[in-house]
C-alpha cells in the first residue's frame, strides 16, 4: 500500500473553496483595474406593484369624476323635469275640480296621459338606440313645454266636452314626455358604471330614485301652491323650470351617448313571450301602475 504524506489529503469542502479562489484569480488577471471594475452593476430600484384596475378605478371616484358628468347632467336635467311632471297633475286635477267637473270626467282627462307613456315607454328604448339619449331627452324636454302650452289654452267658456278633449289631448304631450325623459335617468347609470361594479351601479339607481320620489312630492305641493295664487303663474313656472333643464341636454351631452353598438333590436325582438318570470312581472307592473293612478285621479277628487 503506497505511502501518502498527510499534508496531501484536503477536504473535498476547502478543495472546492480553493478552486473558486483560483477561478477569481485567473478572471481578474487581465483586467486593469481592481476585481470591484468588474462588480455586475447594481439593479434598477423596483416600482411598487400597481393595484389592480379594479382597485385603481374606485379611486377619485366622485362628482368632479369625469366619467360621472353625464350622469349629473342628465340627473339634473331629469329631476327638474320630474318637479314639473308632479306639477302639472296637481294643477290640472285642481284646476279641473275649481271648474266643478265630476272625479269621472277629470280622469278622463288623464286617460291619453297613462297610455301614451305605455306606448311611448315601449319605443323609447328603440329611439335611444338609434339617436341616442341626449336626443330622446331634448325631445321629453320640448314635448313638456308643448304641453305646459297647451294649458294656457284652457278656456272657461268651453262646454265640458271641449274642455276634456283638449285637455286630454295636451296631457298626452306630457306623458309621452315623461318616459322620453325618463328614458335618460334609467339609463345613463348603466352607461357610466364599469362592468362589474354592481355595488357602484345599484348606489347610483338608489340615489337618483330617492331624489326623483322627492321631487315629485315637491312638485306636488309647489303645483298646488302656485294654483292657489294663479293658474298662469303656476303653468309660467314650470316651464320656467323645463327651459332651465334644456341647456344641460343640449350643450352637455355627447350625441353617441347611448347608442346601439351592435344591430338595433326589433319589436318583434322586444316581445319574448317565452320568458315566464319576465312575463309575470311585467303584468303585475301593470297592475301596480293602474292602482297608483286610479288612486291619484279617480278617489282624491271625491275626496275634495
Amino acid at each position: 500500500m503506497p505511502n501518502e504524506s498527510s499534508d496531501s489529503f484536503v477536504p473535498d469542502d476547502l478543495a472546492s473553496e480553493r478552486i473558486v479562489e483560483l477561478e477569481k484569480e485567473e478572471w481578474t488577471a487581465g483586467s486593469d483595474k481592481p476585481s470591484e471594475a468588474v462588480s455586475l452593476p447594481p439593479e434598477p430600484p423596483q416600482e411598487p406593484p400597481k393595484p389592480p384596475p379594479e382597485e385603481e378605478d374606485m379611486k377619485g371616484w366622485g362628482f368632479r369624476d369625469p366619467r360621472l358628468r353625464p350622469f349629473v347632467i342628465i340627473s339634473i336635467a331629469y329631476l327638474l323635469f320630474t318637479v314639473t311632471d308632479g306639477a302639472i297633475r296637481m294643477i290640472v286635477l285642481l284646476h279641473a275640480y275649481h271648474k266643478s267637473f265630476s272625479a269621472l270626467q277629470v280622469a278622463l282627462m288623464f286617460t291619453l296621459y297613462e297610455l301614451a307613456g305605455v306606448f311611448t315607454n315601449l319605443a323609447a328604448g328603440l329611439m335611444g338606440a338609434k339617436w341616442g339619449i341626449r336626443f330622446t331627452l331634448i325631445v321629453g324636454l320640448c314635448l313638456q313645454l308643448l304641453s305646459y302650452g297647451l294649458l294656457f289654452g284652457w278656456q272657461d267658456g268651453w262646454s265640458d266636452e271641449t274642455a276634456i278633449a283638449y285637455v286630454t289631448v295636451a296631457q298626452m304631450f306630457g306623458g309621452i314626455a315623461k318616459d322620453l325623459t325618463k328614458l335618460g335617468g334609467k339609463t345613463v347609470t348603466k352607461l357610466v358604471t364599469p362592468e362589474g361594479k354592481d355595488t357602484r351601479l345599484f348606489r347610483l339607481v338608489s340615489l337618483l330614485t330617492g331624489w326623483k320620489n322627492s321631487l315629485k312630492g315637491v312638485g306636488y305641493f309647489l303645483g298646488s301652491a302656485l294654483l292657489e295664487v294663479s293658474y298662469e303663474l303656476a303653468l309660467g313656472f314650470m316651464m320656467g323650470l323645463i327651459v332651465l333643464a334644456l341647456p344641460f341636454a343640449i350643450w352637455g351631452l355627447d350625441a353617441e351617448l347611448g347608442t346601439a353598438k351592435k344591430k338595433n333590436s326589433s319589436f318583434k325582438e322586444i316581445f319574448v313571450w317565452d320568458n315566464f318570470n319576465l312575463n309575470v312581472l311585467s303584468l303585475a307592473r301593470l297592475f301596480l301602475f293602474a292602482s297608483r293612478d286610479f288612486w291619484f285621479e279617480v278617489p282624491l277628487p271625491f275626496f275634495l
